[in-house]
């Protein structure tokens, strides 16, 4: 057995811990079954989640940095122990008392779904619930390997991050796998489906997305040995990353049917859509490498010498994930400038190279930030300098044309007119109740002229209509309401 494993286990697994857990949850579903039948296999769902996502995403968040903060990890890393002995152990030792609970709960779900939806049902939901719990495990402790490997500081803080990320990642897994739940997402508040439309075709979504889940999952163990490796001072190809790049642009590109029509590029196409999808997915992950990954200037002298030397082949098994992806997006920009040059679109030729422009010069920003000499500035500069390029510069710039001296006062408002009875009215009939008006208009009233500011700016971009849907909506899932007065009966300017 593995030692590290077996180690875990000895921990973990106490008489007295197993005696609690089973008379506790037993407990639990006892008291549960007095109310109805279901009510113990709802409890069992809760308790999983909370035993196995959230609990268990800590404990697999702390399996190393709770070493490292103990100064224990230095030792463990000298033992003869390999990256995937390590990684099994930590991920599922660190986590099998959360399993053995788990695994009580998913006794009572597995025979209450087996005797309501049949044996195929039950084993998919099984399945289900097994991959959200190794899913929040393992990027949990991914989050931590990572932050590890950026000689980060562990403070509870820190940790509670790590787990906060598991627990995310297990969310989303929920929310994918609500899509083929008839009755819908409770969180997503959407309609199941029972097809999944991909590469044109349409794929029974329970066995779609329970596949997609299962594979995301190995990734995210594949993600773990590969950090662990890298925290054992072993060095990583380039092979499996690629092949990870390979696997999620043909996922996403074929989900260009998903697309909403206002998303989609003119009057492109399907290839061009899934070539949209793909560039854009190899951004996003662009991104969160350059972000994540440590910036070695060494590293990057070395390439660069490499190349200038024409050993091209050396450099490229040295190259980290974020060039990778960075190529990989380049490709596959230069496949979609190709066919939009092709196909006459020349507008949507420039805005891709635009786009990727844009997308070269956030990722030389990382990248500058921690090479420059002097004191390291770290990525979180460069998150305010990103923030600057697109938010604070443009909204300076953009206002300096209504700076003047003296200075002039505008008018904040929309250039049509409402009356209050009309606007009140169609609310009404948005939350289905009908106003109560007290008094009557006048033939007169005090209004605000915005020609002059829609004649700089442009027209205001959210509708009437989308303004008052939206608040019925606020009101109708119980937002909080400030309860103070609209003034909307004020004829003298004075609010």
């Amino acid at each position: 057995m593995n030692p590290e494993f077996r180690r875990n286990v000895w921990l973990e697994l106490t008489a007295r811990r197993i005696f609690t857990m089973t008379a506790v949850l037993l407990l639990i579903f006892f008291a549960a079954a007095l109310s109805s039948d279901s009510a113990p296999a709802s409890a069992a769902v809760t308790l999983y989640y909370f035993i196995v996502v959230f609990w268990g995403a800590r404990n697999a968040s702390l399996s190393v940095v709770g070493e490292i903060r103990d100064h224990t990890w230095d030792f463990q890393r000298l033992s003869s122990l390999g990256a995937a002995e390590m990684t099994w152990g930590k991920l599922f030792g660190s986590t099998i008392f959360n399993w053995f609970g788990g695994a009580i709960c998913l006794a009572v779900i597995f025979a209450y779904r087996l005797t309501h939806s049949g044996l195929a049902a039950s084993l998919i939901n099984l399945v289900y619930f097994i991959v959200i719990g190794v899913i929040a495990q393992s990027v949990a402790l991914l989050a931590s390997l990572v932050a590890a490997l950026r000689r980060q500081a562990h403070t509870r803080l820190e940790v509670f991050s790590y787990q906060a990320v598991g627990i995310l990642a297990a969310l989303a897994a929920y929310l994918v796998w609500s899509a083929a739940d008839p009755a819908g997402s409770v969180l997503g508040r959407s309609t199941g489906s029972d097809v999944v439309p991909w590469w044109d075709h349409g794929f029974d979504a329970q066995v779609f997305l329970i596949l997609s889940l299962a594979i995301f999952a190995g990734w995210t163990l594949v993600g773990c040995y590969r950090a662990m490796r890298l925290e054992l001072k072993m060095r990583n190809g380039p092979y499996v990353w690629l092949a990870f790049l390979a696997f999620i642009g043909l996922y996403v590109a074929g989900f260009d049917a998903w697309l909403p029509n206002k998303w989609t590029l003119g009057e492109s196409n399907a290839v061009a859509l899934r070539l949209a999808l793909a560039a854009w997915t190899y951004a996003v992950i662009t991104y969160l490498m350059v972000f994540l990954e440590p910036k070695d200037a060494v590293l990057y002298r070395w390439l660069g010498a490499q190349i200038s030397s024409a050993r091209v082949g050396a450099a490229a098994v040295r190259l980290q994930a974020w060039m990778m992806s960075h190529l990989a997006a380049l490709a596959v920009t230069a496949a979609l400038l190709a066919w939009f040059v092709k196909t006459d679109s020349i507008a949507a030729a420039a805005f891709v190279v635009a786009a990727f422009g844009f997308f070269t010069r956030d990722v030389a920003i990382f990248v500058l930030l921690q090479s420059l000499p002097g004191p390291r500035r770290g990525d979180f500069a460069a998150l305010v300098t990103l923030l600057a390029l697109y938010v604070l510069i443009p909204s300076i710039l953009r206002a300096l044309a209504l700076a003047e001296s003296p200075p002039t006062a505008w008018n904040f408002c929309r250039p049509e007119l409402f009356s209050v009875r009309a606007v009140a009215t169609r609310l009404g009939e948005l939350l289905g109740r009908a106003p109560r008006f007290v008094g009557q208009e006048t033939e007169t009233a005090l209004l605000v002229d915005a020609t002059r500011l829609c004649a700089r700016l442009g027209p205001p971009p959210t509708a009437l209509e989308t303004m008052l849907a939206w608040a019925a909506h606020w009101v109708q899932s119980g937002g909080r309401d400030l309860g103070k007065p609209t003034h909307f009966e004020v004829r003298n300017g004075s609010f």
